[in-house]
């Protein structure tokens, strides 16, 4: 018989990207950044997705290919608006 596995809690991930998004809030409220605004601000989005893709997506248990689709979308996303913002 397979035993069910048991997942972390999802609580400190949540309460970890709601710190961060709060941190990146307070930074664009600056308005003194221009492109080191942007390219915090777009690191910043990187990583709570990469918290995402592999907390609550659980994609960390997930084939190596289909991660590496997720994260290099992710990765070209936050890639290409931060050409536009330079």
């Amino acid at each position: 018989m397979n035993s069910p596995r048991i997942s972390p809690p999802v609580w400190p991930a949540w309460l970890w990207l709601s710190a961060l998004t709060l941190l990146l809030a307070l930074l664009s409220e600056s308005h003194t950044g221009g492109v080191l605004l942007a390219v915090l601000t777009l690191g910043g989005a990187w990583l709570k997705g990469v918290a995402i893709i592999e907390s609550l997506m659980a994609l960390r248990h997930a084939p190596l290919w289909l991660r590496g689709i997720v994260h290099g979308w992710l990765l070209l996303v936050c890639g290409g608006l931060l050409i536009s913002f330079t």
